[in-house]
């Protein structure tokens, strides 16, 4: 019986390696994710230049303007444009040298009231970001040059158009704010962590009811159970799916690395360096040894609740015809998944509540939820193992009872009250 279990565990697996479509869309995912990480480069290649910079030229009639424009455009910390700024005096030669979407021209005037205005003169459209940035740093200085007209002192004035300084202060002593800090980039940074996840655990539910019902379709599902043993037709689909899914994703890693390698060497560290000016991303070390201690636990909590999702779709998939039955079936599943990736993503707005800290033992929806309020310290370590424990026992739950559905579906080709036919198994 085991033999046969791993000839169709190896059959199945080589059966989707082996097809031409997996064949073909790997050579696609291997020309569009290193053509992603070398965008850069293919539009230089075809004319386009990153690093072309902007010629941003200022006819400034207020005499006071092009100072402070020329200072906060130095000292801003968001520029991911390059970028040269030149005074003009006369507003007519200054026209004449746009000739093209890189060259602007910014007029500034005053009126009677001393009220600033300001023209931005472009051949054509311009980047969102460089449009944004201008509107900003104008609407900056007219409001200082604006109070600076009051005649106030300088001391006031500085006062005035000087930014708050917050500072924190924490009634209980273990708490920083560095850590604060700490705890929001990793809210923010791992919904994108978990997007794999979702994605992959997709598309092992979406494989596994494809197999499956298509062995029903063509009815070589009576052959191969009058061989085998329902059980080892059962997990030899699971085992094998899981398998083919962690290839794929070892080749979309590789594929990546190799579009990272053939990325040009020099890397301009100033322009990176000035686009990452004023953001902190020094982590305590007790963050880091706590995103260590996250990294294995969420690991196999994610790896056994993909093969609950495995086992829960092959059992749905058993008790179907066609795959338009298993798509209405497998529903809640992806009501389940929706729920945890928005719960993780929104975690943070319900402050550590009981509420959230009840669903984050919840088995599937504790895979991605556990995790994420582990790292933002809602949750202690204690909390995620008792999640994986839980997770566990669903496991057992899924082979125990499920094996009595996918016994009795397998061979049962009716597409009429499914649900009470899963029930129906269950009792049995």
């Amino acid at each position: 019986m085991r033999n046969k279990f791993w000839f169709l565990t190896k059959i199945s697996f080589f059966k989707k390696i082996k097809n031409k479509t997996f064949i073909i869309v790997n050579i696609l995912l291997f020309i569009i994710l290193v053509s992603l990480t070398n965008i850069d480069s293919i539009i230089n290649f075809f004319g386009g230049d990153f690093k072309k910079s902007n010629n941003i030229m200022l006819v400034d009639y207020t005499n006071s303007f092009y100072d402070r424009f020329d200072e906060k455009m130095s000292n801003n910390p968001v520029n991911t444009f390059n970028y040269k700024l030149t005074r003009y005096y006369d507003e007519e030669s200054a026209r004449k040298k746009i000739k093209s979407d890189n060259d602007l021209l910014l007029i500034v005037k005053d009126d009677i009231q001393n009220t600033i205005s300001v023209k931005l003169v472009t051949y054509g459209y311009i980047n969102t970001t460089l449009y944004g940035t201008l509107e900003s740093i104008s609407n900056d200085i007219k409001k200082e040059l604006s109070l600076k007209s009051l005649n106030l002192d300088k001391t006031k004035l500085n006062s005035v158009t000087s930014n708050i300084e917050l500072t924190r202060e924490f009634i209980n002593g273990k708490k920083n704010e560095k850590e604060e800090k700490n705890n929001l980039l990793l809210t923010l940074f791992f919904p994108i962590l978990i997007l794999p996840f979702f994605l992959l655990t997709v598309t092992v539910i979406q494989m596994i009811g494809a197999e499956i019902n298509e062995e029903k379709s063509t009815r070589s599902m009576e052959i191969i159970i009058s061989n085998v043993s329902a059980k080892t037709h059962f997990f030899s689909k699971v085992l094998a799916t899981n398998v083919f899914v962690f290839v794929q994703t070892i080749l979309l890693f590789v594929y990546s690395s190799i579009g990272l390698l053939l990325r040009p060497t020099n890397l301009d560290i100033n322009t990176l360096s000035s686009s990452l000016n004023g953001v902190d991303l020094n982590l305590d070390l007790s963050v880091l040894s706590k995103m260590i201690s996250a990294v294995p636990v969420a690991v196999v909590l994610m790896i056994i609740t993909i093969f609950a999702y495995s086992l829960l779709a092959g059992i749905l998939a058993s008790v179907t015809t066609n795959m338009e039955d298993f798509q209405q079936m497998q529903m809640p599943i992806v009501i389940i998944m929706l729920i945890s990736f928005y719960l993780s993503l929104a975690s943070a707005m319900f402050n550590g509540s009981l509420f959230i800290r009840i669903l984050s033992y919840i088995p599937f929806v504790s895979s991605i939820l556990s995790p994420c309020l582990y790292l933002t310290g809602v949750l202690g370590i204690k909390d995620v193992i008792i999640s994986i424990v839980l997770m566990i026992i669903v496991v057992f739950i899924l082979i125990r009872y499920g094996l009595r559905i996918y016994k009795n579906g397998i061979l049962n080709y009716s597409s009429n009250k499914l649900w009470k036919k899963i029930f129906k198994s269950i009792k049995e």
